[in-house]
C-alpha cells in the first residue's frame, strides 16, 4: 500500500507547467555589413553586365552567298509574274569591244555597255527584259566581303566625281556621246545618264548592299529626256528584296 506522500499528483496538477523548446537567440536576424556589401557588389556586377550586353552592337549579318542572291532574284519578277534570272560566271563573260572617252570615265560603262565584269567579282545573278522599245538589264555581282564591294563602289563614285558635267563618248554598241548628268549620288546608290540630242539614251543605276554591287542598265532608243522614276522603283524593290533575304535565318 502506497503512502500518501508518494501518491502521484492528480491530472490537473500534471498539466500546470509546459516545456517550450527553443533554439538560438530570440533576437531577430540582421545581416552583417560584410554580407550587405558582398550582396551589393554582386548586384552591381549583374547590372553592369546587362548594360554592357545591351550596349554591345549586334554582329553584322553574314555576307550573301550565291544561293542567297538567287533567292533575291527569284522575288524580282516582271509584270507578267515571271522571272528568268540566271547565274553569271565572270570567267565566261565575253567582254565587248569598245572604249570610253575620256578614259577616266570608262569604269562608269565597263560592266554595262562594255560587258566587263568588275575586278573581285566572284559570281552574280542577272536578268533582262524588254519594255516596249527599251531594253533593261539588271545584274548583281557578289564579292568576297563588304570591303570588296565597297572598293568597287568607291571606284565608280570616284570616276563619277571626275566625269559629271563632262562630255563623255561611248564608242561601243550602243554608242552615245553627251554630257554626263548625275541623277543620284549617296552612300548606297549612284545613278547617271548620257542623253544625246539625236541618239539613244544610256542610263545606269548602281546599288551597293552588303557584299554585293548591282547595276541596272537601260537603253532608251527613242530620243528625249530620261525619266528615272521607273528605274528608281526597280532599285528600291531590289533593295527591299536584298534586306528581306538578309534578315532570314541562314
Amino acid at each position: 500500500m502506497m503512502e500518501a506522500g508518494n501518491r502521484p499528483a492528480n491530472r490537473a496538477q500534471m498539466h500546470q507547467t509546459t516545456d517550450i523548446l527553443t533554439g538560438g537567440s530570440e533576437e531577430p536576424w540582421r545581416p552583417s555589413r560584410r554580407f550587405v556589401a558582398v550582396l551589393c557588389v554582386a548586384a552591381l556586377a549583374l547590372v553592369a553586365a546587362f548594360v554592357v550586353r545591351l550596349g554591345r552592337p549586334a554582329p553584322p549579318p553574314p555576307p550573301f552567298s550565291l544561293v542567297d542572291l538567287e533567292g533575291v532574284y527569284a522575288g524580282m519578277v516582271r509584270s507578267d509574274g515571271t522571272s528568268d534570272a540566271s547565274v553569271i560566271d565572270p570567267g565566261r563573260v565575253a567582254a565587248g569591244p569598245g572604249e570610253v572617252l575620256p578614259a577616266a570615265c570608262e569604269p562608269l560603262f565597263a560592266a554595262t555597255v562594255l560587258n566587263r565584269p568588275p575586278a573581285g567579282g566572284l559570281d552574280g545573278v542577272g536578268t533582262f527584259w524588254a519594255l516596249g522599245p527599251s531594253a533593261v538589264s539588271l545584274f548583281t555581282y557578289r564579292f568576297a566581303d563588304r570591303a570588296g564591294a565597297g572598293r568597287e563602289y568607291a571606284r565608280l563614285t570616284s570616276a563619277f566625281d571626275g566625269c559629271r558635267g563632262v562630255r563623255v563618248e561611248v564608242r561601243a554598241q550602243p554608242a552615245a556621246a553627251s554630257v554626263l548628268a548625275g541623277l543620284r549620288h549617296d552612300q548606297e546608290q549612284l545613278a547617271y545618264v548620257l542623253t544625246p540630242a539625236d541618239g539613244p539614251t544610256l542610263a545606269v543605276h548602281v546599288l551597293i548592299f552588303s557584299n554585293t554591287v548591282t547595276w541596272q542598265y537601260r537603253y532608251e532608243p527613242v530620243p528625249g529626256p530620261y525619266a528615272p522614276q521607273t528605274a528608281q522603283n526597280v532599285m528600291d524593290s531590289l533593295h527591299d528584296q536584298l534586306r528581306s533575304v538578309q534578315e532570314m535565318p541562314r
